[in-house]
C-alpha cells in the first residue's frame, strides 16, 4: 500500500460535503463529517449508483437509486436493500491536504 495525495481539504470545506475523486480509474468519494475526513468507494454495493449523486446525512451517505444507505465511516450498510459493505480508505489531513493509503 502506499499514501498519495487525492485532494486539498478545500475541495470538501463544510460538514457533510462530498467530492468524487478518481484514483487509479477507481471512483472514490471524499466526504467531510463532523468526526472528520473519510474516504470510501463511490459505487453502491446494490447496484453500482454513483453515491456522489445522493445526500449525507450525519455520518451516513444515502444511495439516491433504492434508498439504501452506508456509514461513512466504515463503510457498512445501515439500510437494505444495501447487504455488502463500501471499500473504505485509511485517511490522513497534512497541513491541508488529504491522503489515503491505497
Amino acid at each position: 500500500m502506499a499514501w498519495i495525495k487525492v485532494a486539498n481539504t478545500d475541495d470538501v470545506k463544510q460538514v457533510s460535503d462530498m467530492k468524487e475523486i478518481n484514483v487509479s480509474e477507481q471512483s472514490l468519494v471524499l466526504f467531510k463529517i463532523d468526526e472528520g475526513y473519510f474516504v470510501t468507494s463511490n459505487l453502491c454495493t446494490h447496484r453500482k449508483q454513483y453515491l456522489t449523486d445522493g445526500s449525507v446525512d450525519g455520518s451516513a451517505v444515502n444511495c439516491p437509486r433504492h434508498g439504501g444507505k452506508f456509514d461513512i465511516k466504515t463503510g457498512e450498510p445501515l439500510a437494505g436493500p444495501c447487504y455488502t459493505a463500501l471499500e473504505t480508505y485509511p485517511v490522513d489531513i497534512r497541513d491541508d491536504e488529504v491522503w489515503i493509503d491505497i
